[in-house]
């Protein structure tokens, strides 16, 4: 009979989220999954955002793919819960936040989601706009174990982030640069819409009309008087009124309500070593860079 792994959920949340309710509730919810452990994250930490951290561990060697022993129960054991636990656990994280919870406890946003194999390697993945985590998380945990097992991604990595923080800062500007021109395409196209929609000038249709012998110009109803202009001092005053347009934020370290859902890209990776050093990897060519 193979063994399977532990697991215990570490919630970390920023100070904005964090309250003995929350914690509470967090616990409760989670409960038929795993042991829940929530604590709010410091400042030096908070910058990431919400964190759903599995810590895993199992009692028997699993990490080194060239013993057979330990390959066997990667395969046989560790990959089929890896699927089970990240699809179960996603689920969880999304209906958390489609129920209504009791002691005033709030909604919970994930930015991240970390899968820590102790010792062997700790892996940082980013949760979508559904506080969803990808399907692809054992593939690329598989992927890891393997890469460093060959010594390809050098000695003291502290963390791998997947993607990397220069890749979703890109993808999250492109995903805003394209919201940005369809929404200046719909305004175009419904301004040449009402621009086409708008009658022909009424002396030209009369004039028209009186070459062609049409009643046009004998049953035209008259106009009414223009409505004066609004004195430049109430115009003044609406305008102070209005609420000002924030500017854009510099800050593109997650998703806001500016930025539409979009599909993320896991393929670059970002290798953190302890000594702050950070290389990206890209999945796809299996290189450095």
């Amino acid at each position: 009979m193979l063994v399977k792994p532990s697991l215990v959920l570490q919630v970390k949340l920023v100070g904005s989220d964090w309250s003995e309710a929350c914690a509470a509730e967090v616990k409760r919810s989670y409960m038929y999954i795993a042991q829940s452990i929530v604590s709010e994250l410091g400042e030096d930490e908070a910058e990431d955002g919400n964190v759903m951290r599995l810590s895993i561990r199992l009692m028997r060697s699993y990490w080194d793919p060239t013993d057979p022993k330990s390959q066997e129960l990667w395969e046989a054991s560790m990959m089929p819960w890896l699927v089970n636990a990240t699809r179960n656990l996603s689920t969880a994280m999304h209906n958390y936040n489609t129920v209504r919870h009791p002691m005033g406890a709030g909604n919970l946003i994930y930015e991240w989601a970390d899968y820590d194999f102790g010792a062997n390697a700790l892996i940082r993945v980013k949760v979508d706009a559904e506080n969803r985590i990808t399907g692809y998380m054992p593939a690329i945990a598989n992927e890891v174990r393997t890469l460093l097992h060959e010594g390809a991604l050098g000695e003291g990595v502290a963390m791998i982030r997947v993607p990397s923080r220069a890749s979703w800062k890109a993808q999250v500007q492109a995903a805003r640069e394209a919201q940005r021109q369809a929404a200046e395409a719909a305004a175009a196209a419904e301004a040449q819409a009402a621009e086409q929609a708008e009658p022909a000038d009424p002396q030209a249709a009369e004039a028209a009309g009186a070459e062609d012998g049409s009643p046009a110009a004998v049953i035209a109803e008259p106009t009414e008087p223009a409505e004066p202009a609004a004195p430049q001092a109430d115009a003044d005053r609406a305008d102070a009124d209005a609420p000002e347009t924030p500017e854009a934020s510099e800050d593109v370290a997650g998703p806001d309500a500016s930025t539409p859902a979009f599909d993320i890209d896991f393929s670059v990776w970002g290798i953190e070593y302890a000594d702050g050093t950070v290389v990206e990897y890209d999945s796809a060519t299996r290189t450095l860079r």
